[in-house]
């Protein structure tokens, strides 16, 4: 395991890991944005504590589990943990911060969220599904997919478009029309980039829209995880989200 710190610590990851000799691994972003990343580990961790007593005896997925980071968390509370990445440069490092982290209850899968066909099997009890949604081409069925592979929890961070939009549109006619849950925002994607998605275009949803499709994929409580004072500014300026989905 020696080796593996070593070796962990001569690299440079998106995330601050701390490592079991008490040190840090260098990130490639400044402090004041690393922030993000204790804020959403913190949330996690609430929603464990309040809402998941029983995890030990529990399985959990990391959707778009990146380096690691997430699964690494999950893994203390959870049984086993599965994490779901697109890229595979990103499984080696989770894989080598598994190792030096002596991490042996998790596994990785490659998986690209928008391409894969909904379960018919609700196969695990909670999933995560963190900084994703936004780089989404296909959002509503990449949510319709984390949906199906959650037995009881999802819980999910993503940036919002920061208006709710509601009313309604017309259909055939005037006097038929439909009701508006929503908006998504039409933005670029940066799928050559570490943390970008895996096309060039991506569906940024409302609020209300992602609480509406939630409601709609089978979660009969849907709660925004409130933010403290001390969290990443973005969460408390409301334009990124957590959402705790559960199916009661």
């Amino acid at each position: 395991m020696n080796d593996d710190i070593e070796r962990v610590k001569k690299e440079t990851w998106f995330y601050e890991f701390e490592l079991p000799d008490g040190s840090k691994t260098k990130a490639d972003y400044p402090p004041d944005i690393l922030r993000i990343h204790t804020s959403r580990r913190d949330a996690l961790r609430r929603i464990l504590d309040a809402h998941v007593p029983e995890s030990r005896h529990l399985i959990a997925a990391d959707i778009s589990s990146h380096q690691g980071y997430f699964t690494a968390e999950l893994a203390k509370r959870f049984m086993h943990v599965r994490g779901y990445e697109y890229r595979p440069e990103s499984i080696e490092k989770s894989k080598l911060m598994m190792q030096a982290l002596n991490v042996s209850n998790v596994d990785f899968v490659q998986f690209d969220i928008q391409k894969e066909e909904v379960p018919k099997k609700q196969s695990f009890d909670f999933v995560l599904l963190y900084g994703l949604l936004y780089h989404m081409e296909n959002p509503v069925h990449s949510l319709r997919v984390a949906s199906a592979m959650s037995r009881q929890h999802l819980l999910i961070d993503t940036q919002i478009f920061p208006y709710d939009i509601s009313g309604r549109i017309e259909d055939s006619a005037y006097m038929h029309q439909r009701p508006v849950e929503g908006i998504f925002s039409l933005t670029p994607d940066y799928s050559a980039h570490r943390e970008g998605g895996s096309t060039d275009f991506a569906l940024v949803p409302s609020l209300n829209a992602l609480t509406y499709l939630l409601s709609r994929f089978g979660f009969t409580n849907v709660k925004l995880v409130e933010p403290r004072e001390d969290y990443y500014e973005q969460f408390l300026r409301r334009t990124r989200v957590i959402i705790h989905a559960q199916r009661v």
